[in-house]
């Protein structure tokens, strides 16, 4: 028996599908043979050709993002392109399609309708696999006892309840795509980071953030020597530089103090560096002290904000106090750090920002400034954009604002207190200081309408980089 793996995002930088790793060892497990196609190096002219000559007993498609974090004038929204892939796969293939994936797991009811595809699992959906896998070829179980399921029940869609989930993470193999692929010396768009995760889950109750949805709010950790294992793995293919892929790495202070005391001990920090993000919550003094010991080449501190009022209007769950300990903490014990700062939301003005940016100003820091927020249904912003009345009654939403009142297309808040030049005035202190700086281009935050668009183009972005073409069957290097 075989699948299909299929990753159906064109990333530049190409980015490794991680997901990919515990799907295919889910199937692994129930005695299935995976390949593995990646969009970013293939044509879809040439993933047509291999869905035409090949037989796959079923496809899985992981979807790991709805938009790229950065407000611009032209929008990216995956879906449409993914749909149009989910399509074509049904024209060649009589097999259950199946989706998942973090980006899934934000509107997995509403996503799995759009696609037309058969099933979908949001969350940790590799850990319930195997038991559709045994409904499908087996003719065992039922379908509204699997957890984390999404499928149509009587031309409905129906979300089955998720695990109850205990504090371990269990492990996970590596190796079943060449993740050589995506790793290229000198070369600009691509990454240069494995992906390994070492806890997930959110507890926290930002106003805006998905993690909660994608992860859940308990916190399950993977033992150190299950970690340390992934990370023996990149080691011995060459690969020595490494993304910490959790939500925070220190939503579970203890854990990460735990594993980075484990890397100083075993001398990780001569063989490799790596990057993660945190929060400024129960930022300890240990951790600090840890980071440059366990080989950290940088941490990125989720700032949000620096004002109180801000903070409170974001949820954060910290205050400025945590941020100047944080900071203090970093800087006593020589620990390289960014911030960034989530700038538009609820109350927002120049004048906030103003005092934002100044209380960096004698903190010698690179702080990157987002502008604009995604919002998503399933968040306390989401619901209270919905509940002020229709979209394009609201100034201060931009994107798709008509006939799109489950916010299921990219709709994005700005505070209208900013005013249409704002980008400009960002763009004041990125030219004259290195310091702050944002992806975002500079364009006027007008409020015409385009069509059912407000401020921006009313077409998506859904193309990337393209390279020659890559299959990769199931690799024999993956940890026993």
């Amino acid at each position: 028996m075989k699948f299909l793996l299929l990753s159906p995002h064109k990333w530049d930088p190409a980015s490794p599908p991680a997901a990919l790793d515990y799907i295919a060892e889910a199937l692994e497990k129930s005695g299935i043979h995976s390949e593995i196609a990646d969009v970013t190096f293939t044509e879809l002219q040439e993933l047509e050709s291999l869905l035409q000559k090949t037989r796959y007993e079923g496809i899985c498609l992981t979807i790991r993002n709805l938009e790229r974090t950065v407000f611009s004038e032209r929008l990216h929204f995956p879906l449409p392109a993914i749909k149009n892939m989910v399509n074509m796969i049904k024209k060649y293939c009589d097999c259950p399609v199946i989706v998942g994936g973090g980006g899934f797991s934000i509107m997995p009811e509403r996503i799995l309708e759009y696609l037309g595809a058969d099933y979908g699992f949001f969350r940790g959906g590799e850990e319930a696999l195997p038991l559709l896998i045994e409904y499908l070829f087996e003719n065992k179980g039922n379908l509204e006892e699997i957890p984390h399921l999404v499928y149509f029940d009587k031309g409905k869609t129906t979300c089955n309840s998720p695990f109850s989930y205990q504090r371990i993470l269990p492990p996970v193999k590596r190796g079943y795509f060449n993740y050589h692929r995506y790793f290229r010396p000198g070369i600009e768009n691509f990454s240069k980071f494995a992906p390994v995760e070492t806890k997930r889950g959110c507890p926290y109750t930002c106003v805006y953030c998905v993690e909660p949805e994608i992860k859940g709010r308990t916190v399950r950790v993977k033992p150190v020597e299950d970690v340390t294992k992934e990370v023996d793995y990149f080691l011995s293919k060459g690969i020595d530089h490494f993304f910490i892929a959790d939500s925070e790495f220190n939503a579970d202070v203890d854990a990460a103090v735990e594993l980075m005391q484990y890397w100083k001990e075993k001398g990780y920090h001569r063989k490799m560096k790596w990057l993660a993000y945190t929060t400024p919550c129960r930022f300890s003094e240990e951790l600090a002290q840890l980071l440059p010991e366990s080989g950290s080449l940088c941490i990125t501190i989720d700032f949000g904000h620096v004002l109180n009022k801000m903070l409170s209007n974001l949820g954060k769950g910290h205050t400025v106090k945590d941020i100047e300990n944080a900071v203090s903490f970093c800087q006593e014990h020589n620990a390289n750090f960014k911030g960034s700062l989530m700038l538009g939301g609820p109350g927002e003005t120049r004048e906030t920002i103003r005092e934002a940016i100044e209380f960096f100003s004698d903190i010698r820091c690179e702080i990157f400034l987002s502008l604009g927020i995604r919002v998503f249904p399933c968040t306390p912003l989401g619901e209270m954009v919905q509940k002020s009345g229709p979209l394009v009654e609201n100034p201060n939403l931009y994107g798709k604002v008509v006939n799109n009142d489950d916010l299921f297309e990219p709709v994005y808040y700005i505070s209208c207190e900013l005013e249409e030049d704002i980008l400009g005035y960002l763009q004041e202190f990125t030219e004259t200081s290195e310091q702050f700086y944002t992806l975002a281009p500079h364009f006027r935050l007008i409020k015409t309408m385009h069509g059912h668009f407000r401020g921006v183009q009313p077409e998506y972005e859904t193309s990337g980089h393209l390279d020659q073409h890559f299959i990769t069957r199931s690799s024999k290097e993956v940890i026993p």
